[in-house]
């Protein structure tokens, strides 16, 4: 599967409702106002209004409600209340700092709660590789045990389950493939391997990156592996890591890639700033998948 044929799986009776915390920027509008052409989304933008309206009309963004606000805390306040009201589908990050953004999202009365733990899952269609790979959590959780990646895995799969229309195959990356007790992300990624490979899912780990992505270099180490040069979803030892596989996709690829946080009552687009017009728009798209 490519992005293409992500596109092709979007097949909406009507618009979905985009709620935006404090759009302000020209690629955050180029993103939207292509999204709309296409019919994948009505748009509640939240925010200064004189801003918003002259963005809106250099881009031809049409049919968009506009709830005022004077700051982003405004702004994503009334967003949230929104959705909990029935008034959108999803929320997506404007020029907002992402803690501004996910902050009310969490709070326990007046946000969006649902699961455990809010996750971010990039999706990457490299050039030098057979498929979409799917890669987590590469924005948003820092410091990691093995429950908190069981639950990010979890939020993982479910999302990419419903893209591909299959369990995902999952690895869980590490530098090595065996077992060292002076690298516990090792252990865990045994520890989780097992836990899903329980549960249906074809799982491995540890698995170095190199045997991840080429089955050659799994036989070359002789490594017996049922996914190598396979898999669909990478499961990420830390963020850093994961952070660096996404830009260098991007940055030396020019792969196209969009991502979406799973937890929340609705999907979650945290966009940043650096991001193409393109990324958002496959973001976008990422949300409208149920």
């Amino acid at each position: 599967m490519r992005y293409r044929d992500i596109y092709k799986k979007i097949d909406l009776k009507a618009p979905r409702t985009l709620n935006v915390v404090f759009p302000n920027s020209a690629p955050v509008f180029e993103a939207l106002s292509e999204a709309t052409k296409k019919g994948y989304i009505h748009t509640r933008l939240y925010g200064v209004s004189q801003n918003i309206r002259q963005l809106a009309d250099s881009f031809a963004l049409q049919h968009y409600e506009l709830i005022p606000a004077q700051d982003p805390d405004e702004a994503a306040g009334k967003a949230i209340a929104d959705i909990r009201e029935g008034r959108g589908d999803a929320l997506m990050k404007g020029d907002i700092a992402t803690a501004a953004f996910l902050s009310p999202v969490l709070n326990r009365e007046k946000g969006l709660r649902k699961g455990k733990l809010l996750s971010h899952i990039a999706v990457c269609d490299s050039p030098g590789y057979p498929k979409l790979l799917f890669l987590t959590d590469g924005a948003i959780n820092i410091e990691l045990d093995v429950d908190r990646k069981r639950s990010i895995t979890e939020n993982a799969i479910e999302f990419t389950e419903r893209v591909l229309g299959e369990k995902p195959k999952v690895a869980f990356a590490a530098i090595v493939e065996k077992v060292n007790p002076k690298l516990p992300e090792t252990g865990e990624a045994a520890q989780l391997a097992r836990e899903f490979s329980a549960k249906g899912y074809p799982a491995e780990g540890p698995m170095a990156l190199d045997v991840i992505l080429n089955a050659e270099a799994a036989k070359k180490k002789g490594i017996v592996s049922a996914i190598s040069g396979d898999v669909d979803l990478i499961v990420f030892p830390n963020i850093t890591v994961c952070n660096f596989m996404l830009k260098q996709m991007i940055e030396l690829q020019h792969a196209p890639v969009g991502g979406i946080i799973m937890g929340a009552q609705v999907p979650l687009i945290l966009l940043s700033r650096s991001d193409r017009p393109s990324e958002k728009l496959n973001s976008i798209v990422l949300s409208l998948i149920r």
